[in-house]
């Protein structure tokens, strides 16, 4: 697990790589290095950086950027290729030798024997970018389900690109100027939607793609994204009984972890007590040679505290159980180290933030998360409401969209979601925007100076979701995992366990899960059966019953208690800030008007909502980010930083 950065480029690129490496140096506080591109010509093609976090090969055989023996490809990669050592094999019988045992060579090994098609061989989280000297042709790749993040600008005639968005920013070449679409994406969701980030001209490479970068009349430009994977090909229901179902889950799950535990040092997993966290746990103790080491969030306040299930599986499972208390007075000192690992801002993250620093703490450089269950196998209430709204989708469009005028008096927020659900494109999208709504289109609106308001699309649909073969859960299922999943779960625990040097593993993300999971979808998603039914019959006989008898929880914090309390005058302190938020081209007395509809116990008006508002505000001072580029002063960048070998 790494950072990594770049530039294509004719001219001098190392104060931008310089800058950007810099910026990247809590994802990999073991190692540095920087390499020189060339064409096949001999002119400069741009340079590499890198950071290292050491996992597999902790030797010095695992720096980066590498290069391939002949000198042809030169790679920077940040992840993990958890059946690396299968693929090593299988070039070595082709022929191919090793200096190293890292993946990142073998990486540098496939591509030279297939190009892109290595890419679909591999089952891992992963971002990178190669330089191919001999077709003066760069690529920016990412995995299948954008575990991993990369970020890149057209600036001229430089194309750069980086881990983090912030590191692109550092260069002092993109303006720190809000994108208007992203604000709105932000304040609809939670979160901003890819292909945006919160930046305007600073975009996300899309996930399962490999993005063709070339030089066109000396200028580095994105020739081209193909797509090497398609993450729901494989989601036609596949006819068999459930029984057969649970025991191919089942498998599929217990070898996902087996992979997802392969490291050069020490793993140890997030027990939150519920289903996920319990199962990765359970399977972990199973195939781990070595005690596993599970940590989770505590409170004073009981409602919210889920300490007795995750003693109860820790108990079971035979782990080294850490507790990590947490209250608001917490919460206060640590805002300010939150908002410093913050790379765009989010609704969500801090519980991550907060168990990822102790497990850091601990000593520990790598962790396993239960995210990903609730996705696949249907334990939102997404899953239930596109049950209860398919009835509903019989009647005639026309009648759908005349209940919908008539809440148009309406400005409140569940007002905004029955319209949703009455006139949206399918089932599926209307149950998933219900969920994921946190301000609705005329909230919005309200919110937005008219300066900062756009028409345009809010991606609730991504370009590579071919919905047609999917039934209705299944594309719930597809609408949970490029949306939230993508724009807020994975990103927040990149961002917030790097930024503590952790390496954050996923093993319910994973291509084969992900596929027993979608071929099951029939069975397990039908019917009335409570959350993730076939999940729970998968390993009902590894966790304890207290993770599935209880309601769901997970790591959620007590945020409702808190902005009453210990955090209500900073907050206050923020979003009462009339200078601010117009520099965010929102309206001051909109903002603050959420701000006292909370105060003032509000119907429809929970913590999650001035949140929002004041996690983008403060995020956006803290990084000198606003509507207006001109009055930011970015700084120059340090002295350089010593290449790479």
């Amino acid at each position: 697990m790494c950072g990594l950065s770049g530039v294509f480029s004719r001219g001098d690129t190392r104060p931008s790589v310089i800058a950007m490496t810099r910026c990247l140096a809590h994802r990999g506080p073991d190692d540095t290095g920087m390499e020189m591109l060339a064409s096949r010509s001999g002119e400069p093609a741009g340079m590499f950086g890198h950071r290292r976090l050491a996992i597999l090969d902790l030797s010095s055989g695992g720096h980066q950027p590498k290069w391939s023996l002949g000198g042809r490809l030169c790679i920077t990669y940040n992840g993990e290729i958890f059946n690396y050592a299968e693929l090593k094999r299988d070039l070595e019988s082709d022929g191919f030798s090793f200096a190293s045992s890292s993946d990142t060579e073998v990486l540098l090994r496939g591509w030279e024997q297939s190009g892109p098609g290595f890419l679909r061989r591999l089952r891992g989280m992963f971002a990178m970018a190669i330089w191919d000297r001999d077709a003066d042709a760069g690529y920016l790749i990412r995995d299948p389900f954008g575990i991993k993040p990369l970020y890149f600008a057209q600036v001229g005639t430089d194309l750069l690109f980086a881990s983090e968005v912030r590191a692109i920013l550092d260069t002092g070449r993109v303006p720190r100027t809000l994108s208007p679409q992203a604000v709105r994406s932000y304040l609809s969701t939670g979160s901003v939607a890819e292909p945006l980030t919160i930046i305007e001209g600073i975009h996300a490479i899309p996930p399962g793609c490999v993005t063709r970068v070339v030089a066109v009349g000396g200028a580095f430009k994105v020739e081209r994204s193909d797509r090497y994977v398609e993450p729901f090909a494989a989601a036609d229901p596949v006819e068999r009984h459930a029984k057969s179902h649970v025991h191919r889950i089942r498998d599929a799950l217990r070898e996902s972890v087996r992979y997802h535990l392969v490291s050069d040092v020490p793993v140890g997993v997030f027990l939150s007590g519920g289903i996920d966290s319990s199962a990765v746990a359970g399977l972990a103790s199973e195939v781990s040679e070595t005690p596993i080491d599970s940590f989770t969030v505590t409170f004073e306040e009981a409602d919210y505290s889920e300490a007795e299930p995750a003693r109860d599986a820790a108990r079971r499972f035979g782990t080294r159980h850490n507790e990590v208390p947490l209250s608001g007075r917490n919460l206060l000192d640590m805002l300010p180290d939150f908002f410093a690992a913050m790379d765009q801002p989010s609704l969500d993250g801090f519980n991550t933030f907060v168990v990822s620093r102790a497990v850091a703490d601990h000593g520990l450089k790598v962790v396993l998360s239960g995210l990903g269950g609730d996705e696949l196998f249907g334990g939102y209430p997404s899953f239930r409401r596109a049950r209860l709204l398919a009835p509903l989708w019989k009647l005639p469009r026309a009648l759908r969209t005349a209940g919908a005028l008539g809440l148009t008096p309406f400005e409140d927020l569940r007002a905004s979601r029955v319209r949703s659900m009455l006139t949206d494109s399918g089932v599926a999208q209307a149950a998933y925007r219900a969920s994921r709504t946190l301000f609705g289109e005329r909230h919005v609106s309200r919110l937005l100076s008219p300066a900062g308001v756009t028409e345009e699309p809010l991606y609730w649909q991504p370009e590579e979701l071919d919905l047609s073969r999917l039934n209705v859960m299944q594309q719930v299922s597809a609408y949970e995992m490029t949306g939230y999943m993508r724009n807020t779960l994975l990103r927040d625990s990149d961002v917030f366990s790097m930024a503590c040097g952790l390496e954050l593993r996923v093993p319910l993300v994973d291509m084969r899960v992900a596929q027993v999971a979608h071929q099951a979808a029939r069975t397990s998603l039908s019917g009335n059966r409570g959350p993730k039914p076939l999940l729970l019959e998968a390993v009902r006989d590894l966790v304890p019953e207290s993770s599935f008898s209880k309601p769901k929880k997970g790591f959620t914090l007590p945020f409702e208690k808190w902005m009453r309390a210990e955090i209500r005058h900073e907050v206050d302190s923020v979003v009462g800030d009339e200078a601010g938020a117009s520099a965010l081209g929102l309206v001051p007395g909109e903002v603050r008007g959420v701000w006292s509809a909370f105060q003032a116990r509000r119907p429809g008006v929970n913590w999650s909502r001035p949140w929002a508002l004041y996690t983008l505000m403060k995020w956006a001072h803290e990084n000198g980010v606003s509507c207006d580029s001109s009055a930011v002063t970015i700084p120059e960048a340090e002295p350089a930083l010593a290449l790479g070998s």
